[in-house]
C-alpha cells in the first residue's frame, strides 16, 4: 500500500513563503524550499530567516530544502516563488509530481513572455494539475506577527477549495472561499500596477481625495479586464479585489507604493532595482496589461499611464494632466 500523502510543501523562501511557513503550523511537516543555500542553514540551524523575515522565529515543525524531491511527500504544494520564476520551478517540480497534489498559487502576476496566468502556465506543463489560488490583502511580516488577516482560497474543485480554506483557517488568518481562479489572480495583478500609480500620486502630493479617485477608478478597470477574461464581476468587490487594491495602495509595505513613490521622485527602474535588489510585479505587468488591453479594445486610463511612465518615458506632470482632461463620462 502506498504512502499517503499528508505533508505541505511550500515552494519559495522569501517573506511570503517564510509567512506561511509560520502560519500553516496544522501539527504536520512542512518543507520549505530554498534557491539559496544559506537560507536552508539559517532555518535549520536557527529558526530563523533573517534574510527575508528578519525577527520572526520558525516552528519547529518546519524544515528548509535545497532539494525539490523532498516535496515529493506533500499533498499541498503552496507556490510562492515571483511569477517570472515559476514557469522554470514547475518544469524541474514536474517529475515529482503526483496526481493527489493540489498546487496553490501565492504569486501573483503574468508571466511577461506568453502572457499567461500563472495557472495557465502551470496546466501546460501539468495539463492534469489539481490547481488553487491563495490571494488577498495579505503582508507577510504581519501575518507571520499573526495580525488578523483575511484571504480567499479560489478553486474550479468545490471539495479542494473547502478542504485548503480549512487547512489555512485560523483565529488570526481568517479564509474564504470562490471558484473564480481568474479573477482572483486578476485582481492579484492589476492591482499591482494601481499600487504603483497611488505611490506616484502620494509623491506628487495630490492629496487623498486624489488617491481615492485612483482607486476607484482603478477598481473599475481591474472589472473590465477582468470580466472579459472569464471572472466574476463580484469577486473584485472582494478580498482578492477591493481588499487588496485598498492594502497595497496605501502602505509603505508595499513594494509596489513605493516603487511609485521612488518613481515619483525621479528614480529610474534600474535604479530602484538596485537599491530593491528586485523588481515589483507591477512593473513587468504594466507592460503585459497594457498589452492584453489593446488586444481586447478595453480603455485603462490609469493602467496605461503608468505604463507610459515607466516605459515610455511620459511625463509625470504630462500624464496627470491628460487623465484630468479626459472627457466627461457617465459613471458605470
Amino acid at each position: 500500500m502506498k504512502n499517503k500523502l499528508n505533508d505541505i510543501g511550500i515552494l519559495g523562501s522569501g517573506a511570503w513563503g517564510t509567512a506561511l511557513a509560520c502560519i500553516l503550523n496544522k501539527k504536520t511537516n512542512i518543507s520549505l524550499w530554498a534557491y539559496e543555500k544559506e537560507i536552508v542553514t539559517q532555518i535549520n540551524k536557527h529558526k530563523i530567516n533573517k534574510t527575508y523575515l528578519p525577527g520572526i522565529k520558525i516552528p519547529s515543525n518546519v524544515s528548509a530544502t535545497n532539494n525539490l524531491e523532498e516535496l515529493k511527500k506533500c499533498k499541498f504544494i503552496f507556490i510562492c516563488v515571483p511569477s517570472q520564476f515559476i514557469k522554470k520551478i514547475i518544469l524541474e517540480f514536474k517529475k515529482f509530481y503526483k496526481k493527489e497534489m493540489i498546487l496553490v498559487i501565492c504569486s501573483k502576476g503574468i508571466e511577461k513572455n506568453s502572457k499567461n496566468l500563472v495557472s495557465e502556465v502551470i496546466k501546460k506543463i501539468i495539463p492534469k494539475s489539481q490547481i488553487a489560488v491563495l490571494s488577498g490583502p495579505s503582508f507577510a511580516i504581519e501575518v507571520a506577527k499573526k495580525k488578523p488577516t483575511a484571504v480567499t482560497i479560489a478553486s474550479k474543485n468545490n471539495k479542494n477549495a473547502k478542504e485548503l480554506a480549512k487547512l489555512v483557517n485560523s483565529r488570526t488568518f481568517r479564509c474564504y472561499y470562490t471558484n473564480d481562479i481568474i479573477g482572483v489572480q486578476l485582481g492579484g495583478v492589476i492591482k499591482n500596477i494601481l499600487a504603483i500609480a497611488s505611490g506616484i500620486v502620494e509623491s506628487q502630493k495630490l492629496g487623498a481625495s486624489a488617491r481615492a479617485a485612483l482607486m476607484t477608478r482603478g477598481l473599475a478597470e481591474m472589472m473590465k479586464i477582468g470580466v472579459a477574461f472569464g471572472g466574476k464581476e463580484s469577486t473584485f468587490y472582494g478580498l482578492s479585489g477591493l481588499g487588496d487594491l485598498i492594502l497595497t495602495c496605501n502602505s509603505k509595505l508595499s513594494r509596489n507604493f513605493v516603487t511609485g513613490l521612488l518613481i515619483g521622485k525621479g528614480k529610474k527602474i534600474r535604479e530602484i532595482t538596485k537599491l530593491k535588489k528586485t523588481i515589483s510585479e507591477g512593473v513587468i505587468n504594466s507592460k503585459t496589461i497594457f498589452s492584453l488591453s489593446k488586444k481586447k479594445k478595453i480603455e485603462m486610463p490609469v493602467c496605461e499611464s503608468v505604463y507610459r511612465i515607466l516605459y515610455k518615458n511620459v511625463k509625470i506632470k504630462e500624464t496627470i494632466e491628460k487623465i484630468l482632461s479626459r472627457n466627461i463620462k457617465k459613471e458605470n
